[in-house]
């Protein structure tokens, strides 16, 4: 496990083969970690309890909890989610699932963070790099979506999905920034001349791709508009040949759909792991993310 962390760039990793011994530390640390692995069965005291114990501890509370377990021990997801677990993986995990899981996570804790940045503005200019500006036509940027989300009572079933430029994500091409720039406007400004049901939140999220939030809709309903959404955008796409460079005039979307009293962090991470995934196995522009536990 730390030689594959390593391999993907996480040099920085304290573990313990003791449960005890690792609550007793991680609880007394000023500093907290970006992300935490728990393997569900242990000695002494299980996964699910350290991860209970964990988030009654005020510096870990918001801390990207993924728990590690075995194909024939599923039943204890449940429990781990009700103690606090943000994601699990199955083991024999697989490198491709692990690294995007492990990113989609961090991508959260880092949005997390920069929320709870000081409010004062000079201190948040030196603390971390401004925010990007809305785009023309969008609601604006994933703090808008992220604020939206925690506004949810979880009374409805919430859709997430995540949309990609393929050209632009597969680091195929090196786009000149003017070129790169020309196509995610025009990505954004198809995006916003879609209709869209009233309510429903769509934003730019990050250099490639964009996410967009949607309450009461059930999976059929949104497949068929995420369809209808990939067709008028690789159309755009299609009028940029000179600026795409030879590049793909795809996109790939991802959908992940929470039931009612849902965890909307959990939604939103199953959505880009999902998109993570797509981007490597290039089959078909939507994918759907299996329910927990599935």
């Amino acid at each position: 496990m730390v030689a594959t962390l390593a391999d993907f760039g996480y040099d920085t990793v304290e573990t313990f083969s003791d449960p005890i011994q690792a609550l007793e530390t991680l609880s007394g640390q000023s500093e907290t970690a970006d992300l935490v692995l728990l393997d569900i069965m242990m000695p002494g005291m299980d996964g699910i309890e350290l991860c209970a114990r964990l988030r009654q501890v005020e510096a870990w509370r918001d801390v990207p909890i993924v728990m590690l377990t075995s194909r024939t021990d599923k039943g204890s997801l449940s429990r781990a989610f009700m103690a606090g677990a943000n994601d699990y993986l199955m083991k024999p995990f697989d490198r491709v699932e692990f690294q995007a899981r492990l990113k989609a996570q961090l991508r959260l804790k880092s949005e997390l963070d920069r929320r709870k940045s000081p409010a004062d503005p000079a201190a948040m200019t030196a603390a971390a790099p401004p925010r990007r500006s809305h785009v023309p036509g969008l609601l604006g940027d994933q703090h808008t979506l992220l604020d939206a989300l925690t506004t949810l009572d979880g009374s409805e079933p919430l859709c997430v999905y995540a949309l990609s430029i393929d050209a632009l994500a597969s680091n195929a091409t090196d786009f000149l920034p003017a070129d790169r720039d020309a196509i995610i406007a025009a990505v954004s400004r198809c995006l916003a001349a879609i209709e869209m049901p009233a309510g429903d939140i769509l934003v730019r999220w990050e250099d490639e791709s964009f996410c967009g939030a949607s309450l009461g809709r059930s999976r059929s309903e949104m497949v068929a508009r995420l369809e209808r959404v990939a067709g008028r955008v690789e159309t755009a796409l299609s009028g940029l040949r000179d600026r795409l460079r030879g590049g793909e005039t795809t996109v790939s979307i991802a959908l992940a759909v929470g039931d009612p009293g849902c965890r909307s962090s959990e939604v939103l991470g199953d959505a880009f792991r999902t998109l993570e995934g797509a981007r490597n196995d290039g089959a078909g522009r939507i994918h759907v993310a299996a329910p927990h536990g599935a």
